[in-house]
């Protein structure tokens, strides 16, 4: 059995989501992964896919579908239906987001420190599933999600949102590098308004040299989650760090030890 941490926000009556723990112990020794990374080879990602869509399906009867994706950190999204893929085997398509307009198909998107995103309009009935590290994020994937969701009908005011456990601005550390997407050289935020600024340099300033900055990336999602048009209150944070919190995947932590957690929506 899989330990899934689930969100509050939707109405369980009509979708399924969460993400799952790294669940050590009935996954030893470093724990259930979905993407080969690391020391988690294409076998057992494999089978972490397999066993988690059997999962759901054996818990959703309704469930036709789990559909996976291999990540690139880009902002390519694709509308996937009953006829996509699942990528179970190693073959997988190319993108960082989904979206779906049907019941019974399951969108998942895998995590380590990279926040997820899950959508769902209540009113249109459309789920999306996205993922965004930094990279996403400078790239807006978020906004350019729920901009292709509009083209279909969606409307922004209708959508709740789920930020998964991922990295927290509180041990996000970037340099410069990553830091320039996201503020001009006067260090102003590129992005107002904002109510917090979501890059600070570290005290001190000059670590071995280099600037250093601290990235809440789950803050500059939701500040474009609401530049987008939701709503404010339906935007559910996750407060979990995945760097803190050993029952998370985490890159940053682990290095070749991290696996990737599943994060998934989908209506029944």
């Amino acid at each position: 059995m899989i330990e899934i941490n689930e969100p509050v926000i939707f109405d369980k009556s009509k979708i399924i989501s969460g993400i799952t723990k790294r669940n050590i112990n009935e996954f030893p020794p470093n724990g259930f992964s979905i993407s080969p990374a690391g020391d988690f080879y294409v076998k057992e990602a494999n089978n972490g896919r397999k066993y988690l869509a059997e999962y759901l399906k054996k818990k959703y009867p309704s469930i036709k579908k789990v559909i996976f994706q291999k990540q690139v950190h880009g902002d390519k999204i694709e509308i996937v239906d009953s006829n996509s893929i699942e990528g179970l085997e190693q073959e997988r398509e190319v993108r960082d987001g989904m979206i779906c307009f049907e019941k019974g198909i399951v969108l998942c998107v895998s995590l380590a420190d990279c926040a997820g995103i899950l959508i769902y309009d209540q009113k249109k009935e459309a789920v999306a599933a996205i993922h965004s590290g930094w990279k996403g994020t400078s790239l807006d994937i978020a906004g350019k999600g729920i901009e292709l969701m509009k083209k279909h009908g969606s409307n922004p005011k209708d959508m709740q949102v789920w930020i998964s456990p991922s990295a927290s601005g509180e041990k996000y550390e970037v340099g410069y590098d990553v830091a320039k997407y996201f503020i001009d050289n006067e260090g102003n935020h590129l992005n107002p308004p904002l109510k917090k600024v979501a890059i600070i340099p570290l005290s001190p300033p000059l670590i071995k040299g280099k600037k250093k900055y601290l990235f809440d990336n789950k803050l500059q999602i939701k500040n474009q989650l609401i530049s987008a048009g939701v709503k404010e209150e339906y935007i559910e944070i996750s407060e979990i760090c995945t760097i803190k919190d050993i029952e998370y995947h985490s890159y940053r932590r682990d290095k070749n030890l991290s696996g990737r957690m599943g994060t998934f929506i989908g209506m029944i």
